[in-house]
């Protein structure tokens, strides 16, 4: 996956990530460039200076793929998508056209998110994926950026479709999934609003469960319920720190109170779960959470610590 970047990055700038050490790429999070400052990899969490300087309009030409204009409306919203998962946040001066529409010029900043897939990243959350019947239930992650939401959702998916479950994608920023890189039969809907995802993945392909990414807009909750009301299985992910953070946002406060998840699962750093919440906002203690891919073998989704999960 960090070839399909270096794909995407000027030549100066790809070459030193080719030449990082094995162990510093395998732990690269971030590549942070500042208009005219400087250049940074974030690794582990920390910033370390990176002796390329770019040139942001390089940088642009080739995050889009030297096709800029293309990926104007996404930089309206704040990003750029790139092959394999990855995401460049950008920064600059937001613009008002005649026609009502915003565009951004002067980019003063880019945060490039690597994005990376772990083998059986969602090990640890599997027994609240699917109930004693085989049904697909609705979980919702929480935790701040960078903790592995978007790596878990990924194997998540694969793994429930792999389980012979009909799953639909709505990866509206193009960061779950790129085209031709999955190994499971998934429906992928991309690079598009997900209250209409929702409506045209349930019109049309009849899925047994929809995995996303970032719920927080109130179309997104609108979305959310009627995927409930279909009685489609979900998968979706949404910022909090802690459960009393996550209650205090009026989105997933209104989804408790709907009743649209029947887990909530609090993620931490690398993935470690943190805690588990039922509908109700009850916690569950459960012995030896782990961080991404470790633990347990993820097959006993049906049983866990002898209870069976209840069905809605």
């Amino acid at each position: 996956m960090l070839e399909q970047l270096c794909s995407r990055l000027p030549a100066a700038l790809g070459a030193a990530l080719r030449a990082m050490a094995a162990q510093d790429a395998a732990q690269l999070e971030e590549i942070r460039v500042y208009a005219d400052v400087r250049t940074e990899w974030v690794i582990a969490g920390a910033p370390r200076p990176c002796a390329v300087r770019v040139r942001m309009d390089e940088l642009l030409c080739a995050l889009s793929g030297h096709a800029l204009y293309s990926c104007e409306p996404q930089m309206a919203e704040g990003y750029i998508p790139l092959p394999g998962g990855h995401r460049a946040g950008v920064c600059g001066r937001m613009v008002c056209q005649q026609d009502g529409t915003w565009r951004m010029a002067d980019i003063s900043s880019v945060c490039i998110r690597v994005a990376r897939r772990i083998s059986d990243a969602s090990r640890r959350i599997r027994p609240y994926l699917v109930d004693g019947h085989g049904l697909a239930q609705r979980v919702l992650l929480l935790g701040p950026p960078g903790c592995g939401k978007t790596t878990i959702l990924r194997d998540a998916a694969l793994y429930l479709a792999k389980q012979g479950l009909h799953v639909a994608v709505a990866d509206e920023r193009e960061e779950l999934f790129a085209q031709g890189e999955q190994d499971a039969p998934l429906d992928i809907l991309a690079g598009i609003g997900k209250d209409k995802a929702f409506s045209m993945l349930l019109r049309t392909m009849a899925p047994q469960v929809i995995v996303t990414d970032e719920i927080g807009k109130s179309e997104d909750v609108l979305a959310v319920l009627d995927a409930v009301r279909c009685g489609a299985g979900l998968l979706a992910s949404a910022h909090a720190r802690s459960m009393e953070e996550a209650l205090r946002r009026a989105s997933i406060r209104k989804m408790m109170l709907e009743r649209a998840f029947d887990w909530y699962i609090l993620l931490g750093r690398h993935g470690c779960v943190h805690g588990v919440y039922d509908h109700t906002g009850h916690r569950w203690e459960e012995e030896g959470l782990g961080q991404l891919g470790c633990g347990c073998d993820g097959d006993d989704c049906h049983q866990r610590n002898g209870f069976s999960a209840f069905r809605r």
